[in-house]
């Protein structure tokens, strides 16, 4: 297929007005692809069991996670139940201040409206359109900006075509998160922090996601999810997705600076969708035999011992 060049003067005006410009076909035929603006309104879910704690941008104060959308957030628009994307959305304002900070103006240039009509549907989804949960840091920050899935579905009420197609659609709903969120706080039998650089979490169902479609649907399950501190910790968040409704066992296994292997193993747990939970974990040798004490509450955190 042949390369089409733009000189500066066309780029330029590409990014300045919605403009309609030719495009190379496989069969080299010219091939008009009409642009806009989508404008619409999104707003986000919360999670439970938090004070105050949702999807998207989120920042920790002791055992609170704060939603808000920034303006570097990123929502990527689909058509045809997710086959073809047709733009991106940015906030266009940080609403970290604001009274309701889970609601923002999201809007978006470069649209293509090629075929687009009144009632249409479009496709959301946040924060990026990889569906993928392997290669987690185990921080809040790498969770908010790569993991912390949501999704919606607008329909388009109006096209305004003596506005260069300005596009209006449906408030974005993003319904609920489509993974926990889980702190896991590591200390050792004397209550002391256990400090590693990896954690590896397993279930007796075997139904942890590691990567989905974008209709959500999970392509890649089971085995281990591990997660990678930058340096030695104990303290980790982990966006977890499992696919095995209800109650599980989880296991954790890390080692310690000496490289020998500790592990915590845990029934009856769950970790629903859209749902933060915080844990602090005994670690135990994994050659050790222990009796589990019934987990409880301190603080906010769930114990396990």
């Amino acid at each position: 297929m042949k390369k089409i060049l733009l000189n500066i003067s066309a780029v330029a005006a590409v990014i300045a007005m919605t403009a309609t410009f030719s495009a190379c076909s496989s069969d080299d035929e010219q091939k008009e692809v009409t642009y806009g603006t989508l404008i619409l309104d999104g707003v986000k879910s919360n999670y439970a069991d938090s004070e105050e704690i949702g999807t998207r941008a989120i920042s920790v104060t002791g055992d609170v996670l704060k939603t808000y959308w920034t303006t570097t957030d990123l929502v990527t628009v689909y058509r045809n139940n997710w086959q073809n994307k047709v733009g991106e959305l940015h906030p266009k304002s940080d609403t970290s201040e604001e009274a309701t900070p889970t609601r923002t103006k999201l809007d978006g240039t470069n649209f293509i409206t090629d075929g687009l009509k009144e009632g249409d549907a479009l496709n959301l989804i946040y924060p990026r359109a990889t569906w993928d949960y392997t290669g987690q840091d185990g921080t809040w920050q790498t969770i908010s900006t790569m993991y912390d899935y949501a999704t919606a579905n607008v329909s388009v009420v109006y096209i305004d075509a003596n506005a260069n197609n300005k596009v209006y659609g449906t408030t974005a709903l993003f319904g609920k998160a489509q993974q926990a969120i889980a702190r896991f706080t590591l200390l050792d039998s004397n209550g002391t922090a256990f400090n590693t650089t990896e954690l590896t979490i397993t279930t007796a169902g075997n139904q942890l996601v590691k990567k989905c479609s974008l209709n959500g649907t999970a392509t890649d399950k089971g085995g281990a999810l591990v997660i990678k501190l930058k340096d030695a910790g104990n303290v980790f968040y982990v966006a977890i997705r499992n696919d095995n409704e209800g109650a599980d066992q989880y296991t954790l296994t890390a080692k310690d600076n000496q490289d020998k292997v500790y592990s915590y193993t845990r029934s009856d747990v769950t970790l629903g969708k859209g749902t933060f939970k915080k844990y602090k974990v005994t670690m135990r040798l994994q050659d050790d035999t222990y009796t589990q004490r019934d987990a409880y509450t301190d603080g906010g955190e769930e114990v396990w011992e």
